[in-house]
């Protein structure tokens, strides 16, 4: 059975999601919200402050949910960063709003956590392809240096996205990952890390 509490969560998140498609987020009330959703303002105040606290659950959710779908079908940090720029492209609405509504440091702390785990990935696969082995300190230093980096990226699309190629932008960030981590992951090798 579900929980009535995270599916009422979950409803103010998606009315959220449907009232930015249409206005900008400093024109949407909790009336709207709550009109959306068919509660009343008790419920809204009963699970977040304000609009602002809807938009970092909201847009922590939508992150958690990517990471899970690809954490279930296995997927490469590049085939997730295809899957995530997709994503920013087809809800550019949401991206932007969160990026000017919440800050970059926000941004950046959601998308690290969530980012951590195909990093790691990323170097054991590379780890087993390439016959070294790197230390688990090694591996967590290198796992948040690149996640901070590709959060960086990520934001970086996200103000950007419109006036570049995003064809050249994804080539340039897998091929710089890839080559990078591979590189970092020898040397660190040779010197016992």
């Amino acid at each position: 059975m579900a929980d009535n509490s995270s599916e009422t969560k979950k409803q103010m998140a998606e009315a959220l999601k449907k009232l930015i498609k249409d206005r900008p987020f400093s024109k949407i009330t909790v009336q709207d919200i709550v009109s959306e959703c068919n509660i009343n303002r008790n419920t809204f105040y009963y699970h977040f402050e304000n609009n602002f606290d809807l938009l970092y659950f909201t847009y922590s959710l939508e992150v958690q949910n990517i990471v899970e779908s690809f954490k279930k079908a296995n997927a490469s940090l590049p085939q997730a960063m295809d899957f995530v720029l997709g994503y920013i492209d087809q809800n550019i609405p949401l991206c932007k709003c969160a990026y000017e509504s919440l800050g970059e440091q926000t941004l950046k702390n959601i998308f690290e956590k969530d980012l951590m785990f195909f990093v790691v990935s990323t170097i054991e696969y590379f780890s087993k392809e390439a016959g070294i082995s790197n230390t688990e300190d090694f591996k967590s230093f290198v796992g948040y240096s690149y996640a901070n980096l590709l959060s960086s990226q990520i934001i970086w699309y996200i103000k950007h996205g419109n006036d570049l190629d995003k064809d050249i932008f994804k080539g340039c960030l897998q091929t710089f990952y890839t080559a990078s981590l591979k590189s970092v992951m020898e040397e660190a090798a040779k010197k016992g890390f």
